[in-house]
């Protein structure tokens, strides 16, 4: 099965390090060996990575998951206001895409799709 997993450092010389030191332990201890597509990125660039963008200042939910987000939330409300689904029950459906969002820096996201009383 495969491992995925983000390592950020300071620099690009200690990212070099690092993968070396990860490539040596792997082959040697493990017998295993990195795909293709390992790759070191500015931190400033930001990776795609578990259905969030990660930079060296926040996290935030990828624009894919967004729109998917949107779009549910949408049909529910379409589903309550038809009688077809209780406030209670979108509720429970919602409550692991709130999990998810509520991980990132989405203030502004979560004004928009749900009501906040303040």
């Amino acid at each position: 099965m495969p491992t995925h997993f983000i390592l950020m450092v300071p620099s690009k010389e200690e990212a070099k390090r690092c993968l070396e030191c990860i490539k040596e332990f792997l082959s040697c201890r493990l017998g295993l060996f990195l795909n293709k597509k390992t790759q070191i990125f500015k931190s400033k660039q930001g990776v795609n990575f578990c259905g969030y963008k990660i930079n060296e200042k926040r996290l935030k939910l990828r624009d894919k998951g967004k729109r998917k987000l949107k779009k549910k939330i949408k049909k529910l409300k379409y589903l309550i206001k038809n009688g077809e689904i209780s406030s209670v029950e979108a509720k429970r459906f919602l409550s692991g895409h709130i999990g998810y969002i509520k991980i990132a820096n989405t203030w502004n996201l979560e004004n928009k799709l749900f009501y906040r009383e303040e």
